[in-house]
């Protein structure tokens, strides 16, 4: 599955991070390593990482605590294609 919006999306996304956290911070490095991982199993249909896309929905969560942006209502409509992907690979992957 391709999508060409979702590696701007996610590089403007990791940049709102950057700004609020620094890109040498935690929440950044952990955001950046989780994408990494799950836009290769998004687009090339690895079936493993559903550990690792909890994780992620629990990352975003959090920092939506401190990026209003990131909150549930207003990511679908800040990062339709990223909210897609998650949607996607949340039915998709197996236990």
């Amino acid at each position: 599955m391709k999508n060409k919006h979702l590696k701007s999306e996610v590089a403007n996304l990791l940049e709102t991070v950057d700004k609020t956290f620094g890109k040498d911070s935690v929440p950044y490095q952990n955001l950046d390593y989780c994408f990494d991982i799950l836009v290769t199993v998004y687009e090339y249909n690895c079936d493993s990482e559903k550990d690792l896309l909890g994780e992620l929905k629990y990352l975003i969560n959090k920092l939506s605590e401190k990026i209003p942006e990131l909150t549930p209502e207003q990511f679908k409509e800040k990062y339709p294609n990223i909210s897609e992907m998650i949607d996607y690979l949340d039915k998709w992957l197996t236990d």
